[in-house]
């Protein structure tokens, strides 16, 4: 294809977006869609975290962030142990609300002792004080975008 038949194509584009509003996305990649429910770990992180990807529509961004703005008294709270932020998958702009949650780490090393081991340990399931830190929700965001731009959800 000549440059200048793709300057036009580009430009038919850009008019086309410019009129209704809606950006072409280019086509996901073929590779198998990614469960809405997972667990992570970021490069260098002591916490694996529980993962729920869950599809949102536009209005309801544009509802929260009204809210967010527009209440004198806000009641948005979350708990100290999750952490909620919304992404947009480029292949095809769906915007998910993803939701984090700390996994204690005496869970993990229970689950790992009873189910490679086959030792069930008689540890005190202490209360853990598991809360994020605002470095460790902007770590964890970061990685999770990167990450998450590698795959489809469903």
């Amino acid at each position: 294809m000549s440059s200048t038949t793709a300057n036009s194509s580009s430009a038919a584009s850009n008019s086309h977006q410019a009129e209704t509003g809606v950006a072409q996305y280019s086509s996901c990649s073929s590779s198998a869609n990614h469960p809405a429910l997972f667990f992570f770990r970021p490069p260098n992180d002591f916490y694996h975290y529980l993962i729920k990807c869950g599809e949102t529509s536009y209005d309801t961004i544009e509802r929260l962030l009204k809210k967010l703005f527009n209440d004198k008294e806000n009641n948005m709270q979350s708990k100290e142990d999750e952490y909620i932020f919304f992404y947009r998958q480029e292949c095809n702009g769906r915007f998910y609300q993803i939701t984090c949650e700390i996994v204690s780490p005496l869970l993990v090393n229970y689950c790992l002792s009873k189910n490679i081991l086959g030792i069930e340990l008689q540890q005190t399931m202490e209360q853990e004080h598991l809360a994020f830190t605002v470095d460790q929700k902007n770590y964890l965001e970061h990685h999770l975008k990167q990450y998450l731009s590698q795959h489809i959800l469903n």
